[in-house]
């Protein structure tokens, strides 16, 4: 039974009317064939309507995509909602974990998702999902003592969750110890993997080389001191500004420069409907000008640099997310073949990626991109994916951003479990936290945003980040490189305070670091 505007409107009066010490599963949360979630600060207070419009309901199962919000309402301390088509369901939430950090987290009810006319609270859910995961992946083994603290906390919230002053403090402290533990797990799993496979010779550790020649020859001396892949710009709008007049000469002088270090070169992006890559002059095309146009554009490019630019993004972003011409699902499904074809025919041994951002998805929840509100509906990266690969789109790896990750490194290994299991080789294309907490002014995205892991970032901070993501990528048999975002914080980097050096051309504890652990690993 679906529930009608007026049935939530009544059903969030009487919500509205119970206090804090009414017991947490009182039958009058659950009047309507809906779902409701009380949701707690982590002292037990009721969060603020205004702290909850970035929950989010996901299929609980298969892909764990988000759905799009349903009819529901916000108020002090819930959230209720109609019931999606496709259920079971968990939901999914960002907050402050005392003693951990402010990450996205999720809740499923032990992988088996929730049902119409429930009613339960965040914090314990979040917690008791979190816990029922890390027990999964751990088997067998000895659960350690993180994981003892984290069930009996539960048990006593349990116990006292009739008072949310009482038992929501001991939900959060046992979500904080499986936290920790779900880390350590997937840390200590892939250093033991390592360990036994030994080097990856062919492992690509590469950035962007937007920088040069503008930022010199120390600029790239340090780029070949530490990486040996690099991405070459092709934005269409700034590389062919007027029809008919591409952009060579700039890329050339990279591309020799990175041939002088003997640095493996890769292209980005070739076809793109983000405003970067919609020049002008293609304003008010069809789409069969834009399809033949770029196919012209992507001729002239792979066949001109043959052979020296080993792996392009032969498309980028195109699960709806870049799409200013307003493209139809099927017609960029169409673009996505007609990339990786162009590119192919152009060069059969380049690597051709299908690039994805924003790969948790969550921007379907609310159905809006980087250009806002869109009028029809969002497909997730994994969506699109499954699109591709189930139109026999002839494409050789899967590329992935894991920019301002929001999540912490349990969730970044099951992320990628999730796109291995599509049987494609995974990129880590675009990658970038801070080093730093407060606003960027030279960055394109100055604010490092309210997520962060372990500690407000920090240089230090930043290089532990590092450490562990890229160990658990090396780790994965289907990862074959990571490509950080940007290398120097001098203008015009993406993301605020994220290079491996700082203005000044000193290197930050991250480029040490990935420097200590290239020569441990022996690549």
């Amino acid at each position: 039974m679906r529930i009608t505007r007026r049935q939530m409107l009544q059903g969030t009066a009487a919500m509205a009317a119970m206090t804090a010490a009414t017991p947490l599963y009182a039958a009058a949360d659950i009047d309507l064939e809906g779902f409701v979630i009380r949701c707690y600060d982590p002292a037990g207070n009721p969060l603020p309507a205004s702290a909850l419009a970035g929950l989010f309901l996901f299929e609980a199962a298969g892909d764990r995509n988000p759905l799009p919000h349903s009819l529901r309402s916000l108020l002090d301390g819930q959230v209720r909602t109609a019931i999606p088509d496709r259920w079971p369901f968990g939901f999914s939430y960002q907050m402050e974990v005392p003693g951990f950090g402010n990450v996205r987290m999720y809740a499923d009810d032990d992988g088996q998702g929730y049902r119409r006319r429930q009613a339960v609270v965040l914090n314990r859910e979040l917690a008791a999902s979190r816990l029922s995961a890390v027990q999964k992946l751990s088997g067998n083994a000895n659960p350690g003592q993180r994981i003892a603290q984290a069930e009996a906390l539960l048990k006593r919230g349990d116990e006292a969750r009739a008072d949310p002053k009482r038992a929501v403090p001991l939900w959060m402290q046992s979500l904080r110890e499986s936290m920790w533990a779900g880390e350590e797990l997937v840390l200590s799993r892939a250093r033991a993997a390592i360990d036994r496979r030994g080097p990856r010779k062919g492992f690509l550790f590469g950035c962007n080389f937007f920088g040069y020649p503008e930022l010199g020859e120390d600029y790239a001396e340090k780029f070949a001191g530490l990486l040996n892949f690099a991405t070459l710009p092709f934005y269409w709008k700034y590389f062919e500004p007027e029809a008919g007049k591409p952009g060579f000469e700039r890329v050339d002088r990279m591309l020799a420069r990175l041939e002088q270090s003997r640095i493996t070169a890769k292209g980005h992006p070739l076809c793109w409907f983000h405003e970067a890559g919609c020049p002008k002059w293609m304003e008010g095309k069809t789409f069969e000008q834009w399809r033949d146009r770029y196919r012209q554009r992507i001729t002239e490019i792979v066949s001109r640099y043959k052979g020296r630019i080993k792996v392009y993004d032969v498309i980028n972003e195109a699960h709806d997310w870049g799409n200013d011409p307003q493209f139809s699902q099927e017609q960029l499904l169409e673009m996505t073949r007609m990339s990786a074809d162009a590119t192919r025919e152009a060069d059969p041994d380049a690597i051709r990626v299908v690039n994805n951002c924003c790969i948790f998805g969550e921007y379907v929840a609310d159905q809006t991109t980087y250009k806002g509100k869109q009028p029809r509906a969002l497909r997730t990266p994994l969506q699109y994916l499954h699109a591709v690969l189930n139109a026999d789109v002839d494409f050789n790896a899967i590329g992935l951003q894991v920019y301002y990750p929001g999540h912490d490194m349990f969730e970044i290994a099951r992320m990628l479990d999730r796109y291995a299991a599509l049987g494609k080789p995974l990129h880590i294309t675009e990658l970038g936290v801070a080093s730093r907490d407060d606003r960027d002014p030279a960055a394109m995205n100055r604010d490092p945003g309210k997520a962060y892991w372990h500690a407000p970032w920090s240089e230090t901070i930043q290089a532990d980040w590092i450490e562990q993501f890229y160990t658990i990528c090396y780790a994965h048999a289907a990862v074959q490189a990571i490509t950080w975002w940007d290398f120097s914080d001098a203008t015009g980097h993406f993301w605020p305070h994220c290079g491996f050096i700082r203005p000044d051309k000193q290197p930050k504890e991250s480029y040490h670091g990935l420097q200590a652990l290239r020569r441990k690993w022996g690549v």
